[in-house]
């Protein structure tokens, strides 16, 4: 059986598919959340959350904003420093994700860069046991989409 190791290995568990499209939850090895999607714009958006949460893969372009948002603030308004991955690593313990399984598919994703305004790296679908590599996110969708018949 294939199995796929990094820093920021993604759980993607299918639960259910209509129309090329899916929905289902995303998991981490670092917290026992289980994060709801119900299309793959939503668990694309999703993960660039985590992924810009985590710092890493760092992205080489950023969204434009001119306000903060008040999340981001402390009470007295300065801006908080958010964790990176580098430290949530080294101060918890990863969980094995690799168990884990959607009732149609398992998607295990590692996204080793975030350039060009895209993701490039490696998803492996677990049930079919093959490892695949994307360039872009429309790479990935049709590797997910193939591997969801």
């Amino acid at each position: 059986m294939e199995k796929l190791k990094g820093i920021n290995l993604i759980g993607i568990l299918v639960d259910k598919t209509r129309d090329h499209d899916f929905s289902g939850v995303i998991i981490n090895q670092y917290d026992d959340r289980r994060i709801e999607f119900d299309s793959c714009m939503s668990m694309l958006n999703e993960l660039d959350t985590i992924y810009d949460d985590w710092g890493f893969p760092e992205a080489s372009s950023k969204t434009r904003s001119f306000t903060m948002h008040r999340s981001d603030l402390t009470n007295e308004g300065e801006a908080v420093e958010k964790k990176k991955l580098t430290h949530i690593a080294a101060e918890t313990k990863p969980r094995d994700i690799s168990e884990e399984r959607g009732q149609v598919a398992t998607f295990l994703l590692l996204t080793e860069m975030r350039q060009h305004s895209s993701w490039q790296g490696m998803v492996l679908h677990v049930e079919g046991d093959k490892r695949s590599r994307f360039d872009s996110v429309l790479d990935l969708l049709f590797l997910m989409d193939e591997a969801l018949g």
